[in-house]
């Protein structure tokens, strides 16, 4: 059995303006459109790792650090290493939008606000009304490992979450993207639902 067509599922284009070097184009009626926003859809309760296998978990409420743990270590402290990836819906097509939190004595959401990462004491909104965000970081697969992701910003393009030895630890951190094979920027990430 064929679809049928829509008679009314269209966008009368009906003026065209040039702004900065950029084409836009005026629609007739623009009732139906949608502004640019991230709506959440859901959560997975996760366990984020690094390619080392050390495990994220949150250091004095606010800081984001790799740990060896044992997985009887890990468990008995979830509320610090159990993190919660809210996914929402993006109306732009760039990856999968995520927000990642975690529920220690409050919940804290991942901010990367000018390019330094901590964990701020917010619960993720359900809707953000703009296409880029402090806290909305776009999951992607790395092409050639299917069990390892990348976690790009939202607000700052050619940014990831990334993993970096300072004074000893393992820090979770907001890096450009080395053009030759940045494994730093590489996580696992095992959901618990």
């Amino acid at each position: 059995m064929a679809a049928e067509p829509v008679e009314d599922n269209y966008i009368n284009f009906v003026e065209m303006k040039f702004i900065d070097n950029t084409l836009y184009f005026v629609a007739e009626n623009d009732e139906n459109l949608e502004s640019d926003y991230f709506g959440k859809l859901e959560a997975r309760f996760s366990i984020i790792r690094n390619l080392k296998n050390q495990v994220l978990f949150v250091y004095q409420e606010s800081h984001g650090l790799f740990e060896d743990m044992p997985d009887s270590d890990r468990a008995a402290n979830a509320s610090q290493t159990e993190f919660i990836i809210y996914i929402y819906k993006d109306s732009l097509p760039r990856g999968l939008a995520v927000a990642i939190c975690v529920n220690c004595n409050k919940i804290s959401t991942l901010s990367c606000k000018n390019k330094v990462i901590s964990f701020k004491e917010m619960k993720p909104p359900d809707v953000i009304n703009e296409e880029e965000n402090e806290i909305i970081f776009f999951k992607r697969s790395v092409p050639g490992h299917d069990n390892k992701i990348l976690f790009e910003s939202s607000l700052y393009k050619g940014y990831f979450l990334a993993c970096k030895k300072e004074n000893g630890l393992f820090k979770l951190v907001l890096k450009e993207k080395d053009k030759h094979g940045d494994e730093s920027v590489m996580f696992t990430v095992q959901y618990n639902d």
